[in-house]
């Protein structure tokens, strides 16, 4: 935004866009593929995400939420990233679902001016 409160349209696509696929690829790469799968068993690689327990489910989405700044919304939202992947098995369906989180609040925030949540 300038000084006198107009928006720099191309930032915020860039911002929006980094938002909806950037971050879910990195994020669910990291917390739910890598870590949740980590805290099941350090050689995460040969774990099945549906082979995923409760300890390690709610552990790694404790820690996401550590991670951002709207706790609830963090803890709703990463519980239901890890749920997704749990019962499928497809790490790609919980990444669209981070996406269209994070797409939908980037709308959100650009129409209502809500910064703070950027």
């Amino acid at each position: 935004m300038t000084s006198d409160g107009a928006l720099i349209w191309p930032l915020v696509a860039v911002r929006w866009i980094g938002a909806t696929l950037m971050v879910p690829v990195m994020e669910e790469l990291f917390w739910r593929s890598f870590l949740m799968r980590w805290i099941q068993r350090s050689g995460f690689t040969n774990v099945d995400p549906r082979q995923v327990g409760p300890r390690a489910l709610v552990l790694s989405t404790f820690l996401f939420v550590l991670a951002h700044t709207m706790w609830l919304a963090a803890a709703i939202a990463g519980l239901a990233y890890a749920l997704v992947y749990v019962r499928t098995g497809k790490l790609w369906l919980s990444i669209i679902a981070h996406a269209v989180t994070n797409g939908a609040l980037g709308i959100w925030v650009v129409y209502r001016q809500q910064w703070q949540f950027w």
